[in-house]
Protein backbone atom coordinates (compact mmCIF):
# COMPACT_ATOMS: atom_id res chain seq x y z
CA UNK A 1 0.00 0.00 0.00
CA UNK A 2 2.61 2.57 0.81
CA UNK A 3 4.60 1.72 -2.36
CA UNK A 4 1.50 2.61 -4.54
CA UNK A 5 0.85 5.64 -2.62
CA UNK A 6 4.43 6.64 -3.55
CA UNK A 7 4.26 5.53 -6.87
CA UNK A 8 1.32 8.02 -7.36
CA UNK A 9 3.24 10.99 -5.58
CA UNK A 10 6.02 10.64 -7.92
CA UNK A 11 3.61 10.17 -10.93
CA UNK A 12 2.22 13.73 -10.10
CA UNK A 13 5.63 15.06 -9.48
CA UNK A 14 6.54 14.16 -13.19
CA UNK A 15 2.98 15.39 -14.75
CA UNK A 16 3.72 18.52 -12.84
CA UNK A 17 7.14 19.25 -13.90
CA UNK A 18 5.83 18.67 -17.19
CA UNK A 19 3.26 21.34 -16.96
CA UNK A 20 5.51 23.74 -16.05
CA UNK A 21 7.95 22.57 -18.87
CA UNK A 22 4.93 23.12 -21.37
CA UNK A 23 3.53 26.39 -19.54
CA UNK A 24 7.84 27.96 -19.78
CA UNK A 25 8.67 27.17 -23.13
CA UNK A 26 6.19 29.39 -24.82
CA UNK A 27 7.20 32.34 -22.70
CA UNK A 28 11.09 31.43 -23.69
CA UNK A 29 9.90 31.07 -27.31
CA UNK A 30 8.34 34.92 -26.89
CA UNK A 31 11.32 36.23 -24.96
CA UNK A 32 13.88 35.18 -27.61
CA UNK A 33 11.90 36.74 -30.70
CA UNK A 34 11.13 39.99 -28.53
CA UNK A 35 14.67 41.27 -29.69
CA UNK A 36 13.61 40.75 -33.20
CA UNK A 37 11.38 43.22 -33.04
CA UNK A 38 12.61 46.08 -35.01
CA UNK A 39 15.04 47.59 -32.70
CA UNK A 40 16.91 48.82 -35.37
CA UNK A 41 14.38 50.13 -37.28
CA UNK A 42 14.00 52.94 -34.32
CA UNK A 43 17.42 53.14 -34.57
CA UNK A 44 17.51 53.56 -38.51
CA UNK A 45 15.67 56.76 -38.26
CA UNK A 46 17.13 58.55 -35.33
CA UNK A 47 20.46 58.06 -37.28
CA UNK A 48 18.66 59.24 -40.63
CA UNK A 49 17.61 62.54 -38.54
CA UNK A 50 21.31 62.90 -37.01
CA UNK A 51 22.85 62.51 -40.69
CA UNK A 52 19.85 65.24 -42.37
CA UNK A 53 21.73 67.70 -43.56
CA UNK A 54 20.97 70.47 -41.20
CA UNK A 55 24.46 71.76 -41.05
CA UNK A 56 25.00 71.28 -44.77
CA UNK A 57 21.99 73.23 -45.85
CA UNK A 58 23.19 76.29 -43.45
CA UNK A 59 26.62 76.10 -45.38
CA UNK A 60 24.58 75.67 -48.98
CA UNK A 61 22.27 78.48 -47.98
CA UNK A 62 25.60 80.30 -46.92
CA UNK A 63 27.64 79.62 -50.50
CA UNK A 64 24.26 80.31 -52.37
CA UNK A 65 23.99 84.10 -50.62
CA UNK A 66 28.03 84.14 -51.99
CA UNK A 67 27.23 83.50 -54.94
CA UNK A 68 24.13 85.43 -55.98
CA UNK A 69 25.04 88.46 -53.84
CA UNK A 70 25.97 91.13 -55.87
CA UNK A 71 28.26 94.42 -54.83
CA UNK A 72 25.98 97.06 -55.03
CA UNK A 73 27.24 100.08 -57.04
CA UNK A 74 26.07 102.92 -56.79
CA UNK A 75 25.23 105.09 -60.18
CA UNK A 76 26.82 108.39 -59.93
CA UNK A 77 23.76 111.27 -60.21
CA UNK A 78 24.98 112.75 -63.60
CA UNK A 79 24.77 108.79 -65.04
CA UNK A 80 21.03 108.11 -64.36
CA UNK A 81 20.27 111.92 -65.02
CA UNK A 82 21.65 111.38 -68.51
CA UNK A 83 20.13 107.54 -68.51
CA UNK A 84 23.30 106.38 -69.81
CA UNK A 85 25.68 104.56 -67.82
CA UNK A 86 29.71 104.47 -67.59
CA UNK A 87 30.37 100.99 -69.05
CA UNK A 88 33.57 101.72 -71.69
CA UNK A 89 30.91 102.02 -74.83
CA UNK A 90 29.71 105.84 -75.91
CA UNK A 91 26.70 105.91 -78.43
CA UNK A 92 25.05 108.29 -80.28
CA UNK A 93 23.35 110.99 -77.65
CA UNK A 94 25.24 109.95 -74.89
CA UNK A 95 26.74 113.05 -74.45
CA UNK A 96 26.20 116.94 -74.75
CA UNK A 97 29.02 117.93 -76.47
CA UNK A 98 31.90 116.24 -78.79
CA UNK A 99 35.01 117.33 -80.54
CA UNK A 100 37.99 115.88 -82.35
CA UNK A 101 42.00 116.66 -80.80
CA UNK A 102 45.06 115.19 -81.93
CA UNK A 103 43.43 112.23 -83.38
CA UNK A 104 41.02 111.64 -80.19
CA UNK A 105 37.35 111.98 -80.18
CA UNK A 106 36.75 113.63 -76.61
CA UNK A 107 32.53 113.52 -75.47
CA UNK A 108 31.57 115.65 -72.34
CA UNK A 109 28.77 116.36 -70.39
CA UNK A 110 27.89 118.09 -67.41
CA UNK A 111 25.92 119.02 -64.69
CA UNK A 112 26.58 121.56 -61.27
CA UNK A 113 28.71 119.45 -59.67
CA UNK A 114 30.04 116.73 -61.97
CA UNK A 115 32.14 116.42 -65.48
CA UNK A 116 31.09 113.15 -67.45
CA UNK A 117 33.68 112.31 -70.37
CA UNK A 118 34.07 109.94 -72.82
CA UNK A 119 37.69 109.17 -75.06
CA UNK A 120 38.21 107.52 -78.08
CA UNK A 121 41.47 106.85 -79.12
CA UNK A 122 42.97 105.76 -82.45
CA UNK A 123 45.19 103.46 -80.97
CA UNK A 124 45.76 100.95 -78.27
CA UNK A 125 48.03 102.37 -75.96
CA UNK A 126 47.32 105.01 -72.90
CA UNK A 127 44.57 108.00 -73.60
CA UNK A 128 44.98 111.39 -71.52
CA UNK A 129 43.26 114.39 -71.12
CA UNK A 130 44.21 117.34 -69.10
CA UNK A 131 42.27 120.23 -67.75
CA UNK A 132 43.31 124.14 -67.73
CA UNK A 133 46.70 124.18 -67.89
CA UNK A 134 48.74 127.19 -67.27
CA UNK A 135 51.84 126.38 -68.99
CA UNK A 136 51.94 123.46 -71.31
CA UNK A 137 50.90 120.57 -68.98
CA UNK A 138 51.85 122.57 -65.44
CA UNK A 139 48.77 123.19 -63.47
CA UNK A 140 46.61 120.87 -65.54
CA UNK A 141 44.57 118.29 -63.99
CA UNK A 142 45.14 114.98 -65.68
CA UNK A 143 43.25 111.75 -66.17
CA UNK A 144 45.14 109.44 -68.27
CA UNK A 145 44.08 105.78 -68.06
CA UNK A 146 44.76 102.21 -70.66
CA UNK A 147 43.31 98.90 -71.07
CA UNK A 148 45.06 95.58 -71.20
CA UNK A 149 43.41 92.52 -71.37
CA UNK A 150 40.27 93.67 -70.44
CA UNK A 151 41.61 95.62 -67.51
CA UNK A 152 41.23 99.12 -67.11
CA UNK A 153 44.02 101.00 -65.06
CA UNK A 154 43.33 105.01 -64.75
CA UNK A 155 44.99 107.74 -63.11
CA UNK A 156 44.02 111.19 -61.30
CA UNK A 157 47.18 113.40 -62.39
CA UNK A 158 48.66 116.84 -62.11
CA UNK A 159 50.66 118.57 -64.06
CA UNK A 160 53.69 119.90 -61.88
CA UNK A 161 55.89 121.06 -64.76
CA UNK A 162 55.39 122.32 -68.29
CA UNK A 163 56.65 118.40 -69.82
CA UNK A 164 55.76 116.49 -66.89
CA UNK A 165 52.35 114.94 -64.98
CA UNK A 166 52.38 112.76 -61.63
CA UNK A 167 49.54 111.26 -59.28
CA UNK A 168 47.95 113.14 -57.48
CA UNK A 169 48.21 111.28 -54.35
CA UNK A 170 52.02 111.13 -55.08
CA UNK A 171 52.45 115.04 -54.10
CA UNK A 172 49.68 114.88 -51.08
CA UNK A 173 46.68 115.16 -53.17
CA UNK A 174 43.80 112.82 -54.03
CA UNK A 175 42.72 110.16 -56.54
CA UNK A 176 38.86 111.95 -57.35
CA UNK A 177 37.78 109.50 -59.70
CA UNK A 178 34.17 109.06 -59.17
CA UNK A 179 33.84 106.75 -61.45
CA UNK A 180 35.73 104.69 -64.75
CA UNK A 181 34.91 101.92 -67.45
CA UNK A 182 37.02 101.42 -70.36
CA UNK A 183 37.22 99.07 -73.68
CA UNK A 184 39.48 98.15 -76.38
CA UNK A 185 39.42 97.19 -79.80
CA UNK A 186 42.26 96.49 -82.00
CA UNK A 187 42.06 100.27 -83.90
CA UNK A 188 40.78 101.84 -80.81
CA UNK A 189 41.08 102.54 -76.81
CA UNK A 190 37.22 103.88 -75.20
CA UNK A 191 37.60 105.12 -71.63
CA UNK A 192 35.03 107.16 -69.84
CA UNK A 193 34.84 108.85 -65.96
CA UNK A 194 33.45 111.02 -64.30
CA UNK A 195 34.88 113.56 -62.21
CA UNK A 196 33.72 116.23 -59.77
CA UNK A 197 33.69 119.96 -61.05
CA UNK A 198 35.15 120.98 -57.68
CA UNK A 199 36.90 117.89 -55.67
CA UNK A 200 38.36 120.40 -53.49
CA UNK A 201 41.42 119.05 -53.95
CA UNK A 202 44.17 121.37 -53.70
CA UNK A 203 45.86 119.80 -56.99
CA UNK A 204 42.17 119.68 -58.58
CA UNK A 205 41.25 123.65 -59.99
CA UNK A 206 37.62 123.96 -59.66
CA UNK A 207 35.33 124.19 -63.33
CA UNK A 208 32.85 126.13 -63.29
CA UNK A 209 29.65 125.70 -65.42
CA UNK A 210 29.38 128.22 -68.29
CA UNK A 211 32.99 128.54 -68.65
CA UNK A 212 35.01 127.84 -71.59
CA UNK A 213 38.96 125.87 -70.48
CA UNK A 214 41.88 124.51 -72.62
CA UNK A 215 41.80 121.18 -72.25
CA UNK A 216 45.48 118.90 -73.62
CA UNK A 217 45.02 115.67 -75.28
CA UNK A 218 47.05 112.85 -75.85
CA UNK A 219 47.22 109.00 -77.10
CA UNK A 220 49.69 106.02 -77.85
CA UNK A 221 49.46 104.22 -80.33
CA UNK A 222 50.98 101.36 -78.81
CA UNK A 223 51.74 101.38 -75.23
CA UNK A 224 49.90 101.39 -71.87
CA UNK A 225 52.80 102.71 -69.66
CA UNK A 226 52.04 106.14 -68.73
CA UNK A 227 55.49 106.93 -68.59
CA UNK A 228 56.11 106.49 -72.40
CA UNK A 229 56.07 109.45 -74.53
CA UNK A 230 52.87 110.14 -76.26
CA UNK A 231 52.52 109.34 -79.82
CA UNK A 232 50.56 112.09 -80.39
CA UNK A 233 49.00 115.47 -78.43
CA UNK A 234 46.82 118.37 -79.07
CA UNK A 235 45.01 121.20 -77.38
CA UNK A 236 41.23 122.19 -78.00
CA UNK A 237 38.65 123.98 -76.14
CA UNK A 238 35.72 122.40 -73.34
CA UNK A 239 32.83 124.44 -72.73
CA UNK A 240 30.63 123.38 -69.81
CA UNK A 241 26.89 124.06 -70.13
CA UNK A 242 25.18 125.95 -67.05
CA UNK A 243 22.90 123.71 -65.65
CA UNK A 244 18.80 124.29 -66.39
Amino acid sequence: MGRTILYILIGISVVGALAVLLLITPMLGETEVAPEIPAATDIEPALSEETEPVVSSEVATTETDEDTTEPIIEEPTIASETGYAIDGTIVSGEYVHETTIAGVDVYWTNDEYRLRVGLVSPGTGFVAIGFDPDRQMEGANYIIGSMHEGVLTIRDDYGYEPFAHMEDTMRGGEDNIIAAAGNEWPDQTVIEFIIPLDSGDTLDKPLLPGHQYTILVSYHSMFDSFSDRHTRRGSGLMQLDLPE
